[in-house]
C-alpha cells in the first residue's frame, strides 16, 4: 500500500452487484486507507434540491462530527460548489457553513475536496472528504482526479442498483455512520486509550464526552457547573486549574474558578482594549492555545504566572446570549493534537449550554428570592417583654416561589405572632401570600380576637377568586397576665418550651385551612406562659420529607437543639433549628419559615431597657448620631465606662451597613443586668466577614473590607450575624462591669433578677455566632 494521499491505484473496483452497504463500505475504505482522508461523507440533494443532506459519514468517533448536517445548495461549502457546477471543488482551508453549530470543533487547518455524483447528466449529490493536516494545492489536484473516478463508480453503482431510492433524503433523519479505524499510533498519550489498539483513543474521547454530558445535566447551580468543568474537563487534560468568565458590560467577569488564582485575577474585569487572551478568543470566536511558558509570559506580561507553563483559552458562545471563556492552566508545556483540540471544543460547547442554563436558574432564583423577601417583614419589632427571631429558607428549585410567611405584630394591649403557608410553589402562591398577610395584619391590628382574625382572613382568601388554600397559626400574647391565645387554621400547632425545659404541645383545635369552607367558624385556645417560656411557630418545610408526623419530628428537633447547646442564644437556636431541618430534608424542596419568641415577663416586672434609631440610606453623616445615641444610652452610672468601646463598635458596624448594604439602617440597644446588646439591621442578606492583616501580600490585596469587624471582634467577647426577613442583623454583646457576659438574667415573680438562664436559652443574641474564648485570635478572611 502506498503512502496515504499520494497518486496511485484507487484499489479494487467496487462490486458490480451487491447491496448498498458493500458499495458504500468500498468507497469509504478507499478514501480512508488509500487516499488518507480522515473523514468523508456522501451528500444527496433533498427533494426540493435546496440543500445537501448527509446520508452516510465515515470517520473516527470524534471526526464524524466535523462535517455539517446540512449544506445550502447556494452556500460557500465546496460540496455546494461541486453540486451546482457538476465539477470537483476543493479548498485548502475549507469555508464551512458560517452558522454551523459545530464549526468551532473542526481542526485548526484542513483541506476539503468534493466530487459530484452525476449520472445521465444529472448531479444528485457529492462525495466529500476532509484531510488534516491540509494537503498542498498540487496534492489536492492529484487527489481530485482519484476522487472524481471514485465518485463516478459510486454514482454508477447508486444508479444501476436504484440504491438512491432506498436512501431517505429527508431533514432530521440521521445518516449512516461508518467507523474508520485508521492505523495505530504510538502509546504516548495514556489518558486517551491505547495507541496500539485501533479506535481506542477515539472511544476514550467519546466516553469522556458522555460522562461530561451526564454530569452537566445534574449540575443545577453555577457553582456545580464550575465543579463539573474542573472534574470532567480540566483534570482529564491534566490542567492544574480552570477559570470560568462571562462577558458583562463589555468586560469579562469571573463567575467561578478552581485553582488558577493568578489567571482569575488577570481575567476578572478584562477589557477589550487590553488585548488579553480572554477577550481575544471571545472576539475571534476561536480557541487560543498558549503552549509553553514563553507564550504565557508574552500574553500576560504584567502578571506573576507562578508555575503555569501553558494556558488554553476556549470561547463560550451560548445560544441564550451567554458569552465568555473557559480558561485552563497547565503546570507543564502542552501541545494538544488536532483531535484533542476538537475534543476540548466539543466539551466546551456542552459546558456553555450548561452554563447558560445555570445562569438562567440563578437569575430566576434571585428574582424569586427577591420577590419572596419583599413580601416578608423587613425587620421585626422589638418589645421589652419579648425577644423574637425569625428565619426563612426558600426551596431548592430556582423557578419556584413559596407561600410561607411569618410576622410579628404590635397589637392593642398585646403581641401577635403569625406563621402561615399558602399551598403551591408558584408566583400565584407568593402573590396570594402577600395579600393574605396584609389582610391578616389589618384585622389583627383592629383588635379582633385570633379566632375572628382567621375567620375574616378565610373570607378574604375566598374573595380573592383563587383555587389556593392556606394554613395559618396566629397567637396573641397578653404580656401583662402571661396568657397566649392560640388559633389554628389547619396549621401545625406551635411548641412551647417551659422554663424547666419541658417541651409541650398546647391543646388547640386544628380548625379548617383558610378558604376551604366559606363561613366556617374558628375556635381558639388559651394557655398560660410563664416568664422564660419559648414559643416555636413553624411551617411544614422544616420537617423530614415524607414524614407522617411533622409535630413529633419538630418536637424532637427542638429538644435536640436545646439539649445540645443549653446556653445558646435565641438567634443561635433559630439558626441551629433551621440548619438541622435543611440538612435532614436533603435538598429542602419546600420553603420553610420559623418564628421563635422568648417571653421575658410582664411590663410590671423589671423589663430590659430598650431604645432604637433609624439612619437613612447613604446618610454617612448620621454615623456621628449613632455614636451619640449609644453613648447617651449608657451614660451615667455603672455603664459609663462601656461608652467608648460601644461607640466605636456601633460606628464601625453602622458604617459597614451604610456602605456595603446600600440600604437604610436601624440601630437597636437593649440593657440587661449582665450586658448591653446592640443590633444593627440592614436589607442586605450577605454576611460581613472580619479580615485580619496578614503577611501574605496577595491576601491583603484582596482583603479590602472587613477591618471594622476585626475591631469589633477584639473589643467584645460575643458577636454574630444572621439573615432575617429581607436582610440581616449584626449584633454584639458587651458585658457590664458588675457581671460577666456569660450569664443571662430574668425577673422572678417579685421583680428581682435571677442569673439562671431561662429555658436554657440565653436572651437576646443572634446567629451566625462568632462566640469565642477570650484568648481566641480574630479570624482572617
Amino acid at each position: 500500500m502506498e503512502e496515504p494521499g499520494t497518486v496511485g491505484a484507487i484499489g479494487a473496483a467496487p462490486p458490480e452487484s451487491g447491496p448498498w452497504d458493500q458499495v458504500l463500505t468500498h468507497a469509504f475504505l478507499v478514501l480512508s486507507r488509500d487516499l488518507g482522508a480522515h473523514a468523508a461523507a456522501v451528500y444527496l440533494a433533498d427533494d426540493r434540491g435546496t440543500s445537501l443532506l448527509p446520508v452516510a459519514i465515515m470517520g473516527t468517533p470524534l471526526t464524524v462530527f466535523d462535517l455539517p448536517a446540512r449544506i445550502p445548495h447556494d452556500g460557500t461549502h465546496v460540496s455546494a460548489a461541486a453540486y451546482r457546477t457538476g465539477a470537483p471543488a476543493y479548498a485548502e482551508l475549507s469555508t464551512v457553513v458560517p452558522d454551523h453549530p459545530l464549526q468551532a470543533i473542526l481542526p485548526g487547518s484542513y483541506s476539503t475536496l468534493a466530487a459530484p455524483l452525476t449520472t445521465g447528466g444529472t448531479t444528485f449529490g457529492t462525495l466529500t472528504a476532509v484531510w488534516s493536516p491540509p494537503k498542498s494545492r498540487a496534492r489536492l489536484e492529484q487527489l481530485q482526479t482519484r476522487m472524481s473516478a471514485l465518485a463516478e463508480q459510486l454514482a454508477a453503482a447508486l444508479s444501476t442498483r436504484r440504491a438512491a431510492a432506498r436512501l431517505s433524503v429527508l431533514p432530521g433523519l440521521p445518516p449512516v455512520i461508518v467507523p474508520a479505524y485508521g492505523e495505530t499510533v504510538p502509546d504516548d498519550r495514556p489518558p486517551w486509550g491505547l495507541g496500539t489498539v485501533p479506535v481506542s483513543r477515539g472511544l476514550s474521547h467519546m466516553y469522556q464526552v458522555h460522562k461530561l454530558a451526564i454530569a452537566l445535566n445534574r449540575a443545577y447551580r453555577l457553582g456545580d457547573v464550575v465543579k463539573v468543568a474542573q472534574e470532567y474537563i480540566a483534570l482529564p487534560f491534566g490542567a492544574a486549574g480552570c477559570v470560568v468568565a462571562v462577558a458583562k458590560d463589555g468586560r469579562l467577569e469571573v463567575v467561578g474558578r478552581s485553582g488558577a488564582r493568578w489567571l482569575a485575577r488577570a481575567t476578572h474585569h478584562e477589557h477589550p482594549e487590553q488585548d488579553l487572551p480572554g477577550m481575544r478568543a471571545l472576539r475571534d470566536r476561536a480557541p487560543l492555545f498558549l503552549t509553553d511558558r514563553a507564550a504565557v509570559l508574552a500574553a500576560y506580561p504584567d502578571q506573576d504566572v507562578g508555575r503555569t507553563s501553558a494556558v488554553a483559552v476556549l470561547p463560550l458562545c451560548g445560544s441564550w446570549g451567554t458569552n465568555g471563556c473557559l480558561l485552563l492552566s497547565f503546570d507543564s508545556p502542552q501541545v494538544l493534537e488536532g483531535d484533542e483540540r476538537a475534543l476540548l471544543m466539543m466539551m466546551t460547547t456542552q459546558f456553555c449550554m450548561a452554563l447558560d442554563r445555570a445562569q438562567l436558574n440563578e437569575a430566576e432564583r434571585a428574582l424569586g428570592d427577591a420577590l419572596q423577601r419583599k413580601l416578608l417583614p423587613r425587620a421585626l419589632p422589638e418589645f421589652p417583654e419579648m425577644m423574637v427571631a425569625a428565619r426563612y429558607v426558600s426551596g431548592s428549585q430556582a423557578a419556584e416561589l413559596g407561600g410561607d410567611w411569618y410576622d410579628v405584630l404590635a397589637l392593642p394591649g398585646g403581641i401577635g405572632l403569625v406563621v402561615g403557608d399558602v399551598e403551591g410553589h408558584s408566583v400565584d402562591s407568593a402573590v396570594i401570600m402577600g395579600q393574605l398577610r396584609s389582610g391578616l395584619r389589618a384585622y389583627a391590628t383592629e383588635g379582633h380576637s385570633p379566632a375572628d382574625v382567621l375567620a375574616r382572613s378565610s373570607e378574604l382568601l375566598a374573595d380573592l377568586d383563587t383555587d389556593l388554600h392556606a394554613t395559618c397559626c396566629f397567637i396573641r400574647i397578653d404580656p401583662e397576665f402571661g396568657m397566649a391565645e392560640i388559633a389554628l387554621a389547619g396549621h401545625p400547632p406551635p411548641l412551647l418550651r417551659d422554663p424547666d425545659g419541658t417541651v409541650r404541645l398546647p391543646d388547640a383545635p386544628p380548625n379548617l385551612p383558610l378558604a376551604v369552607l366559606p363561613g366556617a367558624g374558628y375556635v381558639a385556645a388559651e394557655v398560660e406562659v410563664a416568664p422564660g417560656t419559648l414559643l416555636m411557630l413553624y411551617t411544614d418545610g422544616i420537617g423530614e420529607p415524607g414524614s407522617s408526623d411533622l409535630v413529633a419530628n419538630t418536637h424532637r428537633l427542638l429538644t435536640t437543639a436545646c439539649t445540645a447547646d443549653p446556653d445558646a442564644s435565641l438567634h443561635q437556636l433559630a439558626d441551629s433549628l433551621m440548619t438541622s431541618a435543611t440538612r435532614t430534608s436533603a435538598g429542602h424542596q419546600d420553603d420553610a419559615a420559623l418564628l421563635l419568641a422568648l417571653y421575658e415577663g410582664s411590663p410590671q416586672q423589671s423589663a430590659p431597657k430598650i431604645d432604637h434609631m433609624f439612619v437613612a440610606r447613604h446618610d454617612l453623616r448620621s454615623v456621628g448620631r449613632v455614636r451619640s445615641f449609644v453613648r447617651d444610652f449608657v451614660s451615667g452610672g455603672r455603664l459609663a465606662e462601656l461608652a467608648d468601646d460601644l461607640e466605636i463598635m456601633a460606628s464601625e458596624i453602622a458604617t459597614n451597613a451604610l456602605i456595603h448594604a446600600d440600604s437604610e439602617v436601624e440601630v437597636w440597644v437593649r440593657e440587661y443586668c449582665d450586658r448591653i446588646h446592640l443590633e444593627v439591621r440592614d436589607v442586605d442578606a450577605t454576611p460581613p466577614v472580619p479580615t485580619s492583616v496578614v503577611d501574605d501580600d496577595e491576601a491583603n490585596a484582596t482583603a479590602e473590607h472587613g477591618r471594622g469587624l476585626t475591631i469589633v471582634d477584639a473589643l467584645c467577647q460575643n458577636w454574630g450575624t444572621s439573615s432575617n426577613g429581607r436582610g440581616k442583623t449584626v449584633w454584639l454583646d458587651i458585658g457590664t462591669p458588675q457581671q460577666g457576659l456569660w450569664h443571662s438574667c430574668r425577673t422572678d415573680g417579685d421583680g428581682r433578677h435571677s442569673s439562671t438562664p431561662p429555658n436554657g436559652v440565653t436572651a437576646p443574641t443572634e446567629a451566625t455566632s462568632q462566640q469565642k474564648p477570650k484568648d481566641m485570635v480574630p479570624s482572617g478572611q
